[in-house]
């Protein structure tokens, strides 16, 4: 299908206007965070430990996968460990110089891991703030993308010295949804080596860009926060990000599968168990459910880290008889877009475990378009999925056992519009109402089970799930009006032909 320029422009606006209008509406109430729970090196409460900047590029580095041992927090201190025994603790730093250092040492024994790219925004010396109006929303999206951000602080004066003092934590979320934000959020979410309050992670009001700190030392307009009753403000921050594998056949970045599940026991339930995985090493993860739990789950990770082991303790909410549950798990990988559950099942008082529910892998291949910078009209998206799981041997109203939703995301130089769905899984189990659809935006949780905008149904077609995997062809050739000549969220620019950039 050929799309005029003038209605290729309109379309685009509109998508991009209502997109804004969905992440708006799903957001107003969440919070989000990056990992949970996320990675926090704690130097010791000793004079004259500086080692704040080092404890920042240990929880970015550990973060983005690297370390070693069977947690998140095992490796953040392995790695925090290191940069204290080649930087010590007496002097302090940049958190930049660290995470670089590190990469480059002896203890990196994962070179083939892209997070290689380390980036300042802002200002170093003089300790000015950094002069980013939506510096607050930057951060966010840095984060909602798939790099790891520290904050270099530093507190106003008085007199005529700019700023005083350094300090540098951790961002890992703030107080919106999990969507793209188009405005600065109102609370940015740390660990922070120097503050337990609360548990491992804080929450702190930023003020307002233009004359903030009201009542205190001010160095001018920046992103001040109350850290303390004097407001620190950020004068830089960093970042670490993936390179851009454009040469593999299967680029992604972000997979996402959702797996809503029944609980069906006269008894309530007090602990949910699953492993997820995928087929390459993990660089980052997140999982989450949609019952109130007081703590984060415990995650166990596999070696290599093809698979995490999760257990949430809902001991002081059990999950009553008759109630769906649902698991949500975010995978950032190097080079591939697959996503399985197994050993799925609730536990119970007296030790008693639930029947698992059945094991699920699936996975999306995206052919490689030649020489995709060269055309105008292609961007990166996502494809959305859902499927029922039935169990054949129930009765007909009690078939369906679970429901489940995926989100794979395809890059500027993949084919938005052919798309293969490979699925297997329990014998015993059939998958059935297939439904397909594209959005140009991520999806947060609740916006990926309200998706109803679908291009490919099959509702009729069964697939008896076994080892062996059966496909499903998506083909939208002329069904999608891409955006024109770039990605819509800013991640991979457009690279004119020809230009300095083009590789080709």
């Amino acid at each position: 299908m050929k799309l005029d320029t003038t209605t290729r422009s309109f379309l685009r606006q509109f998508m991009v206007m209502l997109f804004s209008v969905c992440i708006l509406l799903s957001s107003v109430s969440c919070v989000y965070m990056k990992m949970n729970p996320p990675a926090d090196a704690d130097k010791a409460f000793l004079a004259g430990n500086n080692s704040c900047y080092l404890a920042t590029a240990a929880n970015m580095l550990a973060g983005a996968g690297y370390g070693n041992g069977a947690t998140l927090q095992a490796r953040t201190d392995d790695i925090y460990g290191d940069l204290t025994a080649n930087f010590g603790t007496a002097n302090g730093g940049w958190a930049d110089t660290a995470i670089s250092w590190w990469l480059s040492s002896a203890n990196n024994v994962w070179p083939a891991n892209p997070y290689t790219v380390v980036t300042v925004y802002g200002n170093k010396n003089p300790k000015n703030p950094w002069a980013n109006a939506n510096g607050a929303q930057f951060i966010g999206n840095q984060l909602r993308e798939c790099n790891f951000v520290g904050l270099s602080i530093s507190w106003p004066t008085a007199d005529a010295s700019i700023g005083s003092g350094g300090h540098a934590i951790t961002s890992w979320g703030d107080s919106s949804g999990n969507g793209v934000l188009s405005s600065n959020p109102a609370n940015v979410r740390v660990t922070d080596s120097d503050n337990e309050t609360g548990g491992n992670v804080q929450s702190y009001a930023y003020d307002i860009y233009t004359n903030p700190n009201p009542g205190g030392a001010n160095e001018g307009n920046g992103w001040y926060f109350n850290y303390d009753p004097n407001h620190p403000y950020i004068k830089h921050i960093v970042t670490l990000s993936p390179t851009l594998n454009l040469s593999g056949t299967q680029l992604s970045q972000k997979v996402v599968a959702s797996y809503k599940i029944h609980q069906d026991q006269k008894i309530s339930a007090t602990d949910l168990h699953y492993n997820v995985g995928t087929d390459v090493d993990i660089l980052s993860y997140k999982t989450d459910i949609d019952w109130a739990a007081a703590n984060p789950p415990v995650i166990i990770e596999a070696s290599p880290r093809r698979q995490i082991t999760v257990d949430w303790d809902l001991s002081e909410k059990p999950v009553p008889y008759c109630t769906w549950a649902t698991i949500t798990t975010e995978f950032v990988l190097p080079s591939w877009n697959s996503i399985h559950y197994s050993n799925v099942h609730f536990t119970y008082p007296e030790n008693m475990k639930g029947k698992p529910f059945p094991s699920i892998k699936w996975k999306i291949e995206t052919p490689i378009l030649e020489k995709a910078s060269a055309i105008p009209n292609v961007t990166g998206g996502y494809v959305v999925g859902s499927f029922d799981i039935i169990n054949p041997d129930m009765s007909e109203n009690r078939q369906v056992v679970g429901e489940y939703r995926f989100i794979h995301e395809y890059s500027f130089n993949q084919s938005p519009e052919d798309h293969m769905l490979l699925i297997s899984g329990e014998k015993g189990y059939l998958a059935s109402n297939f439904r397909l659809g594209h959005s140009y935006g991520y999806l947060d949780n609740a916006s990926l089970w309200k998706f109803e905008n679908w291009m490919t149904v099959i509702k009729d077609r069964k697939i008896a799930l076994e080892d062996k995997e059966a496909d499903i062809r998506i083909n939208w050739k002329g069904m999608l009006p891409y955006p024109q000549g770039e990605d819509i969220k800013g991640r991979i620019p457009y690279i004119k032909p020809g230009g300095p950039d083009d590789k080709r």
